[in-house]
């Protein structure tokens, strides 16, 4: 074995390891330690033989060898054939870049000099075919050039424009092409392998040859319920196409002006001048900017103002359009093609028609429905409709072949629109059509705070869509993707990754699902989803990055923590939920809440209600969370020294422990004030018994401080690259109105509250006031000096 095999079987174990230790650590501390002493011996032993045979190999070689980073770790997507030696060379300033006239002024060849001189290096460009005798990083492009080998998409021309080889020798680097999107995937890898050596500038010697699996790799990015900034939202576009990402969908609603559509327009919206400037900024880095705008169902947006009312479907409920007005495709023709005006030299666009649970159902339409065979047939109808006019205007059509969609109805449907859900039950049919079809999958669903990437296994992780994701987020993730191009029933186009903020969690948090999901949309193939998660940590973070995949860890058990240390009740704060996917009804929504701290009898200060808000269960848990919510926030602090460019990345990490540690000494603090009400209860004297009510009290006014800061920070964290969430700016009104259907907790609040809306809810002022009666009465009685400070929990500014 050689000693960069020997360390790859090391690395690999360690990371096997690392999966299991967390889990064991919180499960059973004491097995813990004895696993912990015997696994340090055993990792001992394998480093002392890898460190022996590099010396060996040391003495007996002249070039350098690999020693602790092998520079194939941080590649992601992993490449389909990888021929890397050991030997490593360096490039130095004495080096140019190579380029043809017209592929050196292009955007390629501007990234690969913007990475280089981010890693350190500035070196010119020369237009022409030679360079003289300084070596050079050669940049080409020759059609047929670079043979694809097998994939799943059987479109091999959309897959052969994408391909690459990258020949890497210390007399000169070259970067071959079929066309121009390849030789910017080139790059992307070149600038991966360099990154791996930082700060050396150095990259190992070999040939990579590459091609995608399927055409497109495509993230959905939720701008629904907050907007980026513009140079947030280029900042992004420009990460997602280092892992060879190429759509880019993004979720706008109100956050577009739209002059067809005025009354909908949010306060900070993208003007279509915008719109554009980033589509075209996308299209430079070989990224489609995908247009989505939900259509019959998720519309609240639009159908909560008072002008579009007459286009519900059932009138007292906002959440879906009547397909059968004629109004209704008029306004939806005119906004799509605002948008397909705004995003000029994209291909696709997403008619969202997902949970369109009512179609048909009232009696606006029921007749329809019959006429055509049943409610999804009316469904493919308006599909079909509305997607041959977005076809007639240049644009392939993703939609979502779901419920109430049948197998009987997809012959309704045109074939020339491509299905975004993959279902195997019926995926064939889809084929027969000639409906070609992607891989749907999401990073992110209904969890709040943080991704489920490593769920507590304390429980079996079944979400609120009812998918298990006990094995986690990548893991699952991957699997999907694997497991439809091994079924191989359908047509395969690409693959989408969604990222889902209605949670209320801040994207830049998704980003190991979707460059993990989408590597597996390259290339599956011998990548684990501990080896994607690994190669992501080291490519997004720099090799200079330590532990971020315990910060994950952390940060995803902290986060599913902050929702089931709460209860759930019905709520009294938001208005009723109207409906679901089987029917429709009144009912309230769940909320959360803990039972309530106890207050001292007047006079005599006795607690008879003796009840902790927090249980045993959940304040050991927390209790022991604590220290880890202090290691993940000393290790974001470490890694922003480490890991260059990713710093706004870290703040948000750090923001996301933040809210997790409030919480956690939140449960804590609440039955500590238990603890010393009690004390005050059994005081000897009144002087020790106001001492301990005043603790108690001063205790939650800390608790209110730390609240506060908490949201402050993230607030402050957040708003660096998202416009702020107001009710009114730039001539323009927020009309603040929640789903009827659906609850999405940022439409709770008008800022960033929704976020503490459950510690806003607890009724501590009344408690404060009902304790500082007592206590003064008290106070009083034993001539003891009076407060009147006010808590008022409720306010946060």
């Amino acid at each position: 074995m050689n000693n960069l095999t020997c360390f790859q079987k090391v690395q690999t174990f360690i990371t096997q390891l690392q999966v299991t230790d967390w889990w064991l650590r919180s499960c059973n501390p004491h097995l813990y330690r004895i696993k912990f002493l015997s696994r340090n011996l055993f990792l001992a032993c394998c480093l002392s033989l890898a460190l022996s045979q590099t010396n060996a190999q040391t003495k007996t070689s002249q070039p350098t060898i690999l020693k602790k980073i092998n520079p194939s770790s941080a590649l992601l997507p992993l490449p389909q054939q990888l021929e890397l030696t050991e030997k490593l060379f360096t490039i130095s300033k004495n080096w140019k870049i190579v380029a043809d006239p017209t592929l050196a002024k292009e955007q390629t060849t501007k990234t690969l000099q913007e990475g280089l001189k981010e890693a350190g290096l500035s070196l010119s460009v020369t237009a022409g075919s030679a360079a003289g005798t300084s070596p050079a990083i050669r940049l080409v492009i020759q059609k047929g050039s670079v043979e694809i080998g097998a994939s799943v998409d059987t479109n091999r021309t959309a897959l052969a424009r994408q391909a690459y080889r990258l020949n890497l020798k210390p007399e000169g680097i070259t970067i071959t092409a079929n066309a121009s999107q390849g030789l910017y995937y080139g790059v992307q890898t070149f600038l991966q392998l360099l990154r791996s050596q930082a700060p050396k500038m150095r990259v190992p010697e070999g040939e990579i040859t590459d091609w995608p699996n399927v055409d497109v790799r495509m993230i959905y990015w939720d701008d629904a319920h907050h907007l980026e900034k513009m140079s947030a939202l280029k900042r992004i576009i420009k990460q997602a196409s280092t892992y060879k990402i190429n759509a880019f969908s993004i979720k706008l609603e109100g956050h577009f002006n739209y002059k067809s559509a005025p009354a909908i327009v949010e306060p900070f919206a993208l003007s279509p001048a915008e719109y554009q400037e980033i589509a075209d900024f996308a299209n430079a880095h070989f990224v489609d900017l995908v247009p989505f705008l939900d259509a019959p169902a998720h519309v609240s947006f639009i159908l909560k103002h008072p002008e579009y009312r007459k286009l519900r479907l059932i009138d007292d409920i906002n959440y879906q359009f009547s397909v059968t007005d004629p109004e209704t495709f008029k306004l939806l023709d005119a906004m799509f093609s605002e948008l397909i005006n705004a995003s000029k030299g994209s291909k696709y666009i997403i008619l969202s028609n997902d949970e369109a649970y009512y179609t048909g159902k009232a009696p606006s339409e029921k007749a329809m429905a019959d006429s055509l065979g049943g409610n999804g047939r009316l469904l493919a109808w308006f599909i079909k409709k509305l997607a041959d006019r977005l076809h007639e205007q240049g644009r392939t059509v993703l939609f979502w072949g779901e419920f109430p969609l049948r197998k009987e109805d997809i012959t309704a449907l045109p074939s020339h629109i491509v299905n975004g859900v993959y279902n195997n039950a019926i995926a064939a049919e889809y084929k027969k059509h000639g409906i070609r079809q992607f891989v749907y999958t999401a990073t992110q669903g209904a969890e709040p705070i943080f991704p489920n990437y490593y769920p507590l296994h304390t429980k079996t992780a079944v979400m609120a869509d009812g998918s298990d994701r006990s094995s986690g987020r990548v893991a699952d993730m991957m699997k999907e993707i694997n497991t439809a191009f091994t079924e191989n029933l359908s047509s395969f186009a690409g693959v989408v990754i969604a990222g889902w903020a209605d949670a209320g969690l801040h994207p830049e948090t998704f980003w190991l699902g979707y460059a993990t999901a989408t590597a597996a949309g390259w290339n599956s193939k011998n990548l684990t989803p501990a080896d994607a998660s690994a190669r992501f940590m080291n490519a997004f973070y720099g090799p200079a990055q330590k532990d971020m995949d315990s910060v994950y860890h952390i940060l995803s058990e902290q986060a599913e923590f902050h929702t089931e240390s709460w209860d759930w009740i019905a709520s009294p704060w938001r208005p009723m939920i109207k409906g679901n996917s089987d029917s429709l009804f009144l009912q309230p929504e769940r909320d959360q809440t803990l039972p309530l701290l106890p207050v001292p009898a007047n006079g005599s200060l006795a607690i008879t209600n003796k009840t902790y808000p927090v249980n045993h269960e959940r304040l050991a848990t927390a209790q022991s969370m604590l220290p880890r919510n202090a290691n993940a926030r000393k290790l974001i602090q470490e890694n922003k020294s480490r890991a260059g460019s990713q710093l706004y990345n870290l703040e948000v990490l750090e923001s996301v422990a933040a809210i997790c540690g409030q919480n956690l000494r939140m449960l804590v603090a609440l039955n500590k004030v238990t603890d010393l009400l009690q004390q005050a209860s059994a005081a000897s004297n009144p002087v020790q018994a106001i001492k301990k009510l005043d603790a108690a009290m001063e205790m939650v006014s800390k608790l209110k401080t730390q609240r506060d800061s908490t949201l402050a920070l993230v607030t402050k964290t957040w708003y660096k690259e998202w416009q702020p969430l107001v009710m009114e700016a730039n001539g323009r009104k927020f009309l603040h109105q929640v789903d009827d259907i659906k609850d999405h907790q940022p439409v709770r609040t008008t800022d960033l509250s929704y976020l503490i809306y459950r510690e806003l809810h607890y009724p501590l002022d009344q408690w404060w006031n009902d304790v500082k009666k007592v206590r003064n009465d008290y106070a009083q009685q034993h001539q003891l000096p009076l407060i009147n400070k006010q808590l008022n929990w409720e306010q946060y500014k």
